[in-house]
């Protein structure tokens, strides 16, 4: 756990006699959602508390879950994994109790697995993430199947659709206003490219991508609307800022007289807050030996003209 005031890195442990612990994501009150790494029983999700306290969950699936999302209501999201039925599913704890609630699919008959994930949470405890889905005939045909972008609210799942009808799509992202950002293939022919997306008022808007690429992806929004992801050509990936209609390449915003411009690219923003701040993934070309192309983490504090 970074906080910026004080410069503090600080270790977050469920038991120290674990194997490692991994922090997924950090509500605006400071709850973290997270999971242990373990011995032979894998993952087990938890949070932790910017004041110090932990708390591992033991619900069903305990043993391969992970927790990747909370809200200050003390609503924690995350994922259960396994091969075979019934696959993946994405899962809820809801304080004080903490007792673990799967999250329904979408329409699936006669599925053998089920490919349920959840990515974001806001503060009225909407969340979103994919679903997969398959409809067949009364004859035993298949109508139509794929991976659509799926919010849960009051345990109702709805599908979001896609770009262009194409058939695969997944949000990452929500804010508390209830706009949803993610990616979403632009065409049903196999390989086609993924493009972000704003969902707003029962509309998916296609962002586009920074100028010569061919994909991109959103992964969150702030309440004013701003968005952050990543943008790529198949071969080199920036770090983007979307907001006023446009979208804008974080490496060209980096203040000149920074020690890091010139040195760092910035390659996929992670998310940003209601101030504006970017969590970014990057590298750093002064990395060498055996640091060289190693992924850094950077902090984008916007600077008041």
């Amino acid at each position: 756990m970074y906080q910026q005031s004080s410069g503090s890195l600080s270790e977050l442990t469920f038991d120290p006699a674990e194997r490692g612990a991994a922090a997924n994501g950090i509500s605006d009150g400071g709850i973290i959602a997270g999971e242990e790494i373990g011995g032979s029983s894998g993952l087990q999700a938890g949070f932790w508390t910017v004041t110090g306290g932990a708390i591992l969950f033991s619900g069903g699936s305990q043993g391969n879950d992970w927790a990747v999302a909370a809200n200050d209501g003390g609503t924690i999201v995350g994922d259960f994994g396994a091969s075979g039925a019934p696959g993946n599913v994405a899962l809820m704890w809801t304080a004080p109790g903490y007792a673990e609630t799967a999250l329904p699919g979408l329409r699936c008959d006669f599925c053998l697995r089920v490919n349920i994930a959840v990515n974001a949470i806001n503060k009225g405890g909407a969340a979103v993430g994919h679903s997969s889905y398959a409809v067949y005939d009364s004859s035993g045909g298949l109508v139509g199947n794929g991976l659509l972008a799926v919010e849960w609210q009051s345990d109702a799942v709805t599908s979001l659709g896609s770009l262009q009808h194409s058939g695969t799509s997944d949000a990452y992202g929500i804010n508390d206003g209830g706009d949803i950002v993610g990616g979403s293939r632009i065409s049903p022919a196999a390989g086609a490219p993924t493009h972000a997306f704003l969902y707003h008022g029962e509309l998916m808007v296609d962002l586009g991508t920074l100028p010569g690429d061919t994909n991109s992806s959103a992964n969150a929004i702030n309440d004013a609307g701003q968005v952050v992801g990543s943008s790529d050509d198949g071969n080199t990936t920036h770090a983007f800022l979307y907001e006023d209609g446009q979208m804008h390449d974080l490496n060209t915003l980096v203040d000149p007289q920074s020690p890091l411009a010139g040195q760092v690219t910035l390659e996929a923003a992670a998310s940003i807050s209601s101030n504006g701040w970017i969590a970014v993934n990057g590298k750093d070309s002064r990395d060498t030996g055996l640091n060289a192309g190693s992924t850094r983490a950077f902090l984008l504090i916007p600077q008041t003209p």
